[in-house]
């Protein structure tokens, strides 16, 4: 875990110093109290240490304490749920890959929320494009070569995910419908354990996000095959786009991670909350820190995203059926 993670730890997690005077967040009404940032996904992951450094900017602004809680596990249930009973005062937040939202009630039998019911949606904060990687022992050493093997070799090479219906999962899916080719799951808890796994030869193959196998890519343990990002990336600039690779058009999604309050949280406090964040994030800083990890910041209306997940869902919904995804 890097120094920036480290530091935005002992920054966040338990800030408690006052600032003389109010920022502009002070001045907007928002916050005026204590705010909890849940992350349902493990410390060191990119909405994580994306929630960790919009935390500690909102409590240099404001001087109100900022936490970022963990609560990981079910796929990110676990922590949305937490959220989604919380008091609709605006002080505990859902930092959350959304796609999680849309397409948990296509995978689970049960689900203790309604996301569009039980959740309001304040902005989208960041895009990340995912990268397909291979063990260094797979015989594969372009992405072709890799498609073209696994045509050779239905349901013959395995692939790592987060778990079921993870993005990496459902980008994997997506990637074999488009393809026309046959992969075999491998769930474990969590895109690091699966980057473990490709690392040790026990799986082939796993999609990830930059933050996640940039590091190792350096360090040889890994190759990365293709960015399904529309330019090559600063992080791994010699990794190819998914075009000048030969890959199908959309084929790779992209993950974004968006903000949410409890849904009966009431439009004008959602909109001085969206006001504040958008403007954090839009500091030329912030952007840049976040384009070296391979993060694009974004920013959105509180419609905007929900339009927008609307129309993912149904997308992802169909892929889900299409590739025969089970409800646990």
């Amino acid at each position: 875990m890097g120094s920036p993670y480290r530091c935005c730890l002992q920054a966040v997690l338990w800030a408690s110093l006052a600032l003389t005077s109010a920022g502009p967040a002070a001045a907007q009404g928002w916050p005026s109290d204590t705010v909890k940032i849940v992350v349902p996904y493990p410390p060191g992951t990119e909405p994580d240490v994306l929630a960790r450094d919009l935390g500690n900017r909102l409590f240099k602004q404001s001087g109100q304490t900022v936490i970022v809680e963990n609560r990981p596990g079910a796929n990110a249930i676990i922590g949305s749920d937490y959220v989604a009973r919380a008091a609709a005062d605006g002080n505990t937040l859902l930092m959350i890959d959304r796609l999680a939202l849309e397409t948990n009630p296509f995978l689970y039998a049960k689900v203790p929320y309604r996301w569009q019911e039980d959740f309001k949606p304040v902005t989208d904060l960041g895009q990340v494009q995912l990268y397909v990687a291979v063990s260094d022992a797979f015989p594969a050493k372009t992405y072709r070569e890799f498609i073209d093997y696994a045509r050779a070799n239905p349901q013959r090479i395995n692939v790592g995910t987060g778990g079921q219906g993870h993005v990496n999962h459902l980008g994997m899916a997506m990637l074999a419908r488009a393809e026309g080719v046959q992969f075999t799951y491998v769930p474990f808890k969590g895109v690091a354990p699966a980057m473990t796994a490709v690392m040790a030869g026990d799986v082939d193959s796993v999609m990830a996000g930059g933050l996640a196998v940039a590091e190792q890519y350096k360090a040889g343990k890994i190759r990365v095959l293709v960015a399904g990002s529309p330019q090559r990336a600063a992080m791994m600039p010699d990794v190819p786009t998914l075009e000048e690779a030969g890959g199908k058009p959309g084929s790779i999604p992209s993950t974004v991670f968006s903000l949410f309050v409890p849904g009966k949280t009431p439009d004008a406090l959602v909109a001085r909350i969206n006001q504040v964040v958008t403007a954090v994030t839009a500091e030329p800083d912030f952007r840049k820190t976040y384009e070296a990890r391979g993060l694009q910041v974004l920013g959105s209306t509180p419609q905007a995203t929900l339009e927008a997940m609307k129309a993912e869902a149904a997308r992802y919904q169909a892929l889900i059926e299409a590739a025969g995804i089970r409800k646990d």
